[in-house]
């Protein structure tokens, strides 16, 4: 009785997911095989990307998103084959139905959640890649340009956007994804108006962002500093891409678009950075950001 009761329950279970199990199986016996016969022709690591945190983080959330898609259905039909290996009285049904809705309620609001969680992901990272784009036209002008920089401290580790070393000095540049409202007219408000402390949009207030940006701006300075054994400054960016921005107090932060960076990286300021020092920078930078390993032929985990 027993075990006809487990048949019962697990067998549906076993037809449903067996052939996925089998697929992806198989796909990872096709890719093991091949990787063992072809080599990568690219034999060293990748600079990071512009974004390269968000884009990995919501490729990981993606992958949680499909498999609450997955388990809802499974869920409630393990539950109903329970159910019909049970005495089918007005109790169980009662039973049944409160346990499929706990869980189908669950699953939505993980997936919900989820949902929401990888939109701002993806905004961040549609940010950035604007942003990281516009910067990487500086590279013509003679400037070297870091994406996406993980640096540690005695503390903890943090993420700068972007960092941009040249003649003009060295920016640690932190972006902002923020969408813009739509009007009752519907149009959508554009301006921001940084005064010094705060950003002010159009429905809301924002001062962490430009206390962000100081922080990694020093943080970053202190590391260069010891690592190239010299004072080195760096000033803090502040980047909100697709925003006309008004600042009405020049402060040690400052808040651009992004749009024609030249105009703002460009523009000699003292002390000027000599070509030794320049290449120092970049040199020590460089170490931190090629770390991506080509994916291509690789075993998979």
């Amino acid at each position: 009785m027993l075990l006809q009761t487990l048949l019962n329950v697990f067998v549906p279970f076993a037809i449903a997911l067996g052939p996925l199990f089998l697929l992806v199986g198989a796909v990872i016996l096709i890719r093991k095989r091949r990787a063992s016969r072809r080599k990568n022709p690219i034999n060293i690591q990748l600079l990071r990307g512009p974004g390269q945190t968000l884009l990995d983080e919501s490729e990981d959330m993606s992958i949680d998103l499909f498999s609450y898609l997955l388990l809802t259905p499974f869920a409630s039909l393990l539950l109903y084959a329970y159910y019909l290996t049970t005495s089918q009285t007005i109790l169980t049904l009662i039973i049944f139905v409160i346990a499929s809705a706990s869980f189908i309620l669950f699953f939505a609001y993980k997936i919900i959640k989820l949902s929401h969680r990888r939109e701002k992901l993806r905004l961040g990272y549609d940010a950035e890649l604007a942003i990281g784009q516009e910067l990487n036209l500086l590279m013509r002008k003679g400037f070297f340009v870091f994406h996406d920089v993980n640096l540690k401290n005695t503390i903890s580790e943090f993420n700068i956007d972007h960092i941009v070393v040249g003649k003009s000095g060295v920016f640690a540049v932190e972006t902002k994804g923020r969408s813009k409202p739509i009007n009752s007219d519907g149009k959508h408000a554009f301006k921001v108006n940084f005064d010094g402390k705060s950003l002010v949009f159009p429905q809301w207030k924002e001062t962490e962002p430009v206390i962000q940006a100081k922080r990694q701006s020093t943080a970053l300075q202190k590391w260069l500093s010891s690592a190239t054994g010299e004072a080195v400054t760096v000033k803090a960016v502040l980047a909100l891409p697709g925003w006309f921005i008004t600042t009405t107090k020049k402060t040690d932060v400052a808040v651009i678009n992004g749009k024609n960076p030249e105009n703002y990286f460009n523009v000699i300021r003292q002390p000027e950075l000599s070509a030794k020092q320049i290449k120092q920078i970049a040199h020590q930078l460089e170490s931190l950001c090629r770390n991506i390993e080509p994916k291509a032929y690789t075993m998979p985990k």
